[in-house]
């Protein structure tokens, strides 16, 4: 018997979709947190950044002369702003990490916890940043050549973090096992990212709206209030986009990696039956 030619495994978008939302509802509390405590480091790091590069900045300009303008003055700013900013863009890695590990935690029932993620050295920071710069890199190229092509490019690479988090992969592999999740159904993500950025839309668009348009909100109540519900639908989309892009990863592993069908095997053909004997 020939080998049977099996059709590439789809993923099911509304099932998967469905999946997201129950998994967003189940992991919605640790997830807000951990996103919360980010909101808190980031705005933390961002003060503790501005007090020694004011104070650099103004000892150059007092006691040496420099203009703000001045390359000298770039020069001398530029190695403190980068250390900061690396010490920065570390701890905000490293809760992205922690928040896919609990969303994948969530959606098979375990609990972490949170020191214990975030304490977790796995992946290396480097290898994620690496990671994550040559993704944007080749989206922006394929961004810059026509639109298409880096919309392609982005769902093609779209599980590579993940594939590095959950896999332990190094960043050629990660990217590669990427390509090999989403091929066959890359526009099926499309349909999914595209629904799940309809349903934070009208909300996203009703909070930041009057901030835009009516100028005697700037200092009200009612600014304020915006501001901060703003706020919170983008934390609640951040944690929906991870949810969802955990969700995508698990469903097209089972699909991708499952065992290949084997046909089975043709049965043995019967004996060709004994000549009669001659009469």
């Amino acid at each position: 018997m020939s080998d049977i030619a099996f059709a590439p495994a789809k993923l099911p978008v509304i099932a998967t979709f469905e999946k997201t939302c129950r998994a967003f509802l189940k992991a919605l509390g640790p997830l807000a947190l951990l996103m919360l405590l980010l909101v808190g480091v980031l705005v933390a790091g961002l003060i503790a950044m501005a007090i020694p590069i004011g104070g650099l900045g103004f000892a150059l300009q007092r006691g040496h002369g420099l203009e703000p303008g001045s390359l000298s003055f770039g020069l001398f700013m530029a190695p403190l702003i980068l250390v900061l900013g690396g010490v920065v863009i570390a701890i905000a890695l490293r809760f992205s990490i922690a928040l896919y590990k609990q969303a994948d935690a969530s959606a098979d029932g375990r609990t972490l916890k949170f020191m214990d993620t975030l304490r977790d050295p796995r992946p290396g920071l480097v290898d994620c940043l690496l990671l994550s710069f040559v993704v944007s890199i080749l989206t922006g190229l394929g961004v810059i050549l026509f639109i298409v092509p880096g919309i392609i490019i982005s769902l093609a690479l779209w599980l590579a973090l993940p594939a590095m988090i959950f896999e332990g992969k190094d960043v050629g592999e990660s990217l590669q096992r990427s390509r090999d999740l989403t091929r066959d159904n890359r526009w099926r993500l499309l349909e999914l990212y595209v629904v799940s950025a309809l349903i934070f839309l009208p909300a996203s668009l009703l909070t930041s709206f009057p901030l835009e348009s009516d100028p005697d909100t700037t200092f009200s109540l009612l600014r304020g209030l915006l501001v901060i519900l703003n706020v919170v639908i983008s934390i609640l989309q951040a944690i929906f986009m991870v949810v969802l892009t955990v969700t995508i990863y698990r469903e097209l592993r089972a699909l991708k990696d499952r065992p290949a069908a084997v046909a089975a095997p043709a049965p043995d053909p019967e004996p060709a039956p004994e000549p009669l004997p001659a009469a």
